[in-house]
């Protein structure tokens, strides 16, 4: 093993045992397995798609909080936009692994909110660890505006005490 080699499994142990101690943070978890649509020439999943399970996952957690979703929740009712995100890939998926995502909002400001996001294997070995910040927008002006009250109570009755509410 190559000191590069030795380092990169030091740091992914590391993260590992870090992401154990936060799980118990996390109230949201979505299950699912690697497609045969999910993987590249390689035979493991591509690095792009990653970030469409994020986005499944954050949908989903928008579901089980109680936000009513239906075809046009995203065009003319809840308009929240990916402004940042940052991830970090520790493992390759490959086809039919199963998987699972873990959600949650850490903090909610004026007009946006934190998402920070886990992927690991079932086995609990740590795929990608995920940070994305989303603006909530005025679906007519498409201006930041600020997130309403029965969006912030609905986090709140869901993250109860691991969600920090900020002015900004």
């Amino acid at each position: 093993m190559s000191i590069g080699s030795k380092n990169q499994s030091n740091r992914t142990q590391e993260v590992q045992r870090v992401i154990e101690n936060e799980l118990a943070k996390y109230n949201h978890v979505l299950r699912t397995r690697v497609r045969t649509y999910d993987v590249d020439r390689q035979g493991i999943v591509h690095n792009a798609v990653y970030l469409y399970w994020l986005e499944a996952a954050r949908v989903e957690y928008f579901r089980a909080i109680g936000l009513p979703l239906d075809r046009e929740s995203f065009v003319t009712k809840h308009r929240f936009v990916v402004a940042h995100a940052e991830i970090d890939y520790f493992y390759a998926a490959q086809f039919d692994d199963e998987y699972e995502i873990y959600t949650r909002i850490p903090w909610v400001k004026n007009s946006s909110f934190g998402f920070e996001q886990i992927i690991r294997l079932t086995d609990g070995r740590l795929l990608v660890k995920s940070s994305a910040i989303l603006v909530h927008l005025n679906p007519a002006t498409h201006q930041p505006e600020r997130i309403q009250e029965a969006y912030r109570k609905l986090v709140k009755e869901f993250e109860g005490g691991n969600v920090h509410f900020m002015s900004a």
